[in-house]
């Protein structure tokens, strides 16, 4: 049995990945201090790194797998099992049944344990995280639901 990496901030990881510099890092811990929003939310506003790359470090952070929600295949019937409003709230999407009756579920910010509780508890099983960019959920939560058209993409 492999022993689990220890738990880095996000920082550590952003840093490890060589997304950002120690001082980039600096800046945004002070800037942290001032605005009290979220590091990956001062580094992205600082134009320093992407959604993408962020919801990437979080998946290394947490022990999750990435998923890219504008190539994933997602189980019509999956989003279906919840509210668009609900999902929207949270920032999640069922994407599709695993073995043993276990929901994939997609995921912006792992940290919400309030949403990953009430999600597990409105489908009725046991779920499995997994991290996605926000932006592409945004798309995904207006297809899935049918407030957009299919995403086309090119390449």
């Amino acid at each position: 049995m492999s022993a689990r990496p220890p738990w880095l901030p996000l920082g550590a990881v952003l840093l490890g990945e060589e997304l950002i510099t120690a001082e980039q890092l600096e800046l945004a811990l002070l800037e942290q201090e001032q605005r009290r929003w979220r590091l990956g939310e001062i580094l992205m506003s600082f134009g320093w790194v992407t959604s993408e790359q962020i919801a990437h470090a979080l998946a290394k952070q947490y022990g999750l797998e990435f998923i890219d929600l504008r190539t994933a295949a997602i189980d019509p019937l999956a989003p279906s099992l919840i509210e668009s409003e609900v999902a929207e709230r949270y920032q999640t999407l069922p994407l599709r049944f695993l073995d043993d009756d276990v929901m994939l579920v997609a995921i912006a910010d792992p940290t919400d344990v309030g949403a990953c509780d009430e999600i597990r508890e409105l489908l009725g099983m046991p779920i499995q995280l997994t991290i996605c960019d926000a932006a592409a959920l945004d798309e995904a939560l207006r297809f899935s639901y049918g407030n957009a058209p299919a995403p086309s993409f090119d390449g």
